[in-house]
C-alpha cells in the first residue's frame, strides 16, 4: 500500500491503491484548503516533492502550466499510485471538523423572496454516537434526498451559526428554486415539513478565522449571502471589535432578503455595517442601495485591505472575478477565503501522470 509523507509535519499516511489524495487527507483530518473537489477552483494545491501521481482532468485556470511545471498539483484530482512526498501550502490557520452524517427532519420552509426558500432542518440522528454537530461559520454541507430509489444530492452553504447546530440541533439553508433544479424543484413537494433529509458535512475552507485581528469584509452574491450571514453573526458574537462590513449583492429589489436581520445587527453592534448593491435600478429600491456589481462596490469603498480578511460567496463567475480583482488590488491570497460552487461534473475524464517539477506521461484512457 502506498504511503504519503507530509511536509512540514514529517508524518506518514497509508493510502489505498488509486486513493484520491484529497479524500485521504480529509479522512485523516489533515488541514488543507479545498472547495469544488472537481479541479475547477484551485484551492487544494500542494507541492509534490517526490514520487508521481495521476492527475484527472482539471480546469487549466485552476492549475496553470507554469505551476504544474514547478511541481504543484491539485489534491482533489490526484490519484495515488506509489509512495509520494507532498508539502502542504499555508495551512496554519485551518480548522478541521470531522465530516459527519446526520439524519434531519424538515422543521420549516419559509419563502424569503419569490424564488428563494429558507430550508430549516432539525437534527434527529447524528453519527459518532450522537455527538453534537460542529462546523465553522461559512462552511457548506451536502443535502441528500431519495426519490423513487434515486439519490439527489446537492451542496448548500449553512446560513445558521455553529451555535444553532451544536446547542439547538438546527441547520438552515437558503436555496433558490429553479425550473430545472433537481433538488430545489422538490421544495414544497417531496421536501416538506416532516420529510427526512440526509446531511453530509461540514465541507469547505471559506470559513471564519477567529484568531484574526483586523477588519472583516464579507461579500455575498445572491444566496451566497447565506454563509456570509453565518460568518458575520459568529464574528460579532465572538466579540470581534474591529470593523465588520457585509456587502450584499443582488440583481434587483425582488431578490433582496434578510434586510431586517442586517438592520438588527447594525443596531446591536457598533462595529457592524452593511452595504446593499443592486445590478438593476427599480422604483422601490431600499434607501442607500448602490447600483453597481457588488465586487465593484467593495473595491470602490475600500482603498486599503492591509490587515483585513475578505470572505466571499456567490455564483462561480462572480467569485472568480472578484477574487481576481482583490488579488490585483494587493490582498494576499492567504487573506481571501471563498468556496465556489460549480455544476456537478460527469464521471471519468482523461488523466495524466505528474511527478516533481511537472514530470508528465501520455494521457491515459
Amino acid at each position: 500500500m502506498p504511503r504519503v509523507h507530509l511536509l512540514p509535519s514529517e508524518t506518514d499516511l497509508v493510502a489505498d491503491a488509486d486513493d484520491n489524495l484529497l479524500k485521504l487527507l480529509r479522512r485523516h483530518q489533515v488541514p488543507i484548503r479545498y472547495s469544488c473537489k472537481s479541479g475547477e477552483c484551485g484551492s487544494c494545491k500542494c507541492m509534490l516533492e517526490a514520487g508521481e501521481v495521476t492527475l484527472k482532468q482539471y480546469d487549466a485556470k485552476a492549475l496553470p502550466d507554469s505551476q504544474r511545471e514547478a511541481g504543484v498539483i491539485l489534491a482533489c484530482r490526484a490519484q495515488i499510485k506509489e509512495d509520494i512526498t507532498i508539502r502542504l501550502i499555508d495551512s496554519d490557520d485551518l480548522i478541521v471538523h470531522p465530516e459527519r452524517k446526520l439524519l434531519c427532519a424538515v422543521a420549516g420552509l419559509e419563502p424569503l423572496t419569490a424564488d428563494i426558500m429558507a430550508l430549516r432542518l432539525h437534527i434527529e440522528f447524528a453519527d459518532q454516537g450522537g455527538a453534537p454537530f460542529t462546523f465553522s461559520a461559512g462552511q457548506y454541507a451536502q443535502l441528500v434526498v431519495e426519490v423513487d430509489g434515486v439519490e439527489i444530492a446537492r451542496d448548500f452553504s449553512m446560513a445558521s451559526t455553529p451555535v444553532d447546530a451544536e446547542y439547538d440541533d438546527l441547520l438552515e439553508f437558503h436555496i433558490r428554486r429553479t425550473p430545472t433544479g433537481a433538488f430545489s424543484g422538490l421544495l414544497g413537494g417531496v421536501i416538506c415539513p416532516g420529510a427526512r433529509i440526509l446531511v453530509r458535512g461540514p465541507m469547505g475552507t471559506g470559513y471564519f478565522r477567529p484568531r484574526h485581528d483586523g477588519p472583516l469584509y464579507a461579500v455575498g452574491g445572491g444566496t451566497g449571502l447565506a454563509p456570509m450571514l453565518s460568518v458575520v453573526q459568529t464574528a460579532l458574537a465572538n466579540g470581534k471589535c474591529e470593523p465588520v462590513v457585509l456587502y450584499a449583492g443582488f440583481r434587483n429589489r425582488a431578490d433582496v432578503y434578510a434586510l431586517e436581520l442586517l438592520e438588527q445587527l447594525h443596531r446591536e453592534f457598533r462595529n457592524f455595517s452593511y452595504v446593499l448593491a443592486l445590478d438593476e435600478t427599480g422604483p422601490d429600491d431600499p434607501p442607500g442601495a448602490i447600483h453597481a456589481p457588488v465586487g465593484d462596490v467593495l473595491l470602490g469603498r475600500v482603498a486599503d485591505f492591509s490587515g483585513a480578511k475578505v470572505y466571499l460567496a456567490g455564483p462561480p463567475g462572480m467569485v472568480e472575478s472578484v477574487t481576481a480583482a482583490l488579488l490585483r488590488s494587493g490582498l494576499p491570497e492567504r487573506d481571501l477565503h471563498a468556496d465556489a460552487f460549480y455544476p456537478p461534473q460527469p464521471p471519468g475524464g482523461d488523466a495524466v501522470d505528474a511527478g516533481p517539477a511537472g514530470a508528465m506521461a501520455a494521457a491515459r484512457p
